[in-house]
């Protein structure tokens, strides 16, 4: 066999690489198309969730678009600006998710714990009554 014509290298390991990124695009599609019915069952957070990923997901696909016909990203300026709105969408889902993954604060006890942390006991050895009180009551 002449190395003419065999394959480089560094080619198949960019055509690997593209099977997987194809692989992982076609996952993420199906994950997402479970139909019309099924969609709006979801709560609206969880709808909200697919929407932005649905947003991302075309968007990916519209920079590999671009990337085959010569340019990338940077050179379509519509694609820039549905770029940075999903990017902020997605940040936007990540503080909703943090904000509804963080542990509630049960003000009552926090106020108890801080009140009764304040407080001292009396000594267990001394009495509240002075020495002259208890002579007196002796009398």
């Amino acid at each position: 066999m002449s190395s003419s014509k065999t394959i480089p290298q560094d080619l198949i390991a960019k055509l690997q690489k593209f099977d997987q990124i194809i692989t992982k695009l076609e996952d993420a599609i199906e994950e997402i198309d479970v139909g019309q019915e099924k969609h709006f069952e979801r709560s609206a957070h969880e709808m909200a969730l697919v929407d932005s990923m649905s947003m991302f997901l075309m968007d990916s696909l519209m920079w590999g678009v671009q990337a085959t016909k010569g340019g990338g990203a940077d050179k379509n300026e519509d694609l820039l600006c549905d770029l940075v709105r999903t990017k902020r969408i997605t940040n936007d889902m990540k503080e909703i998710n943090l904000r509804q993954d963080a542990p509630r604060i049960n003000k009552q006890a926090a106020s108890n714990f801080v009140r009764n942390a304040v407080w001292e006991a009396p000594e267990q050895g001394t009495s509240t009554e002075t020495p002259q009180k208890s002579e007196k009551s002796k009398k």
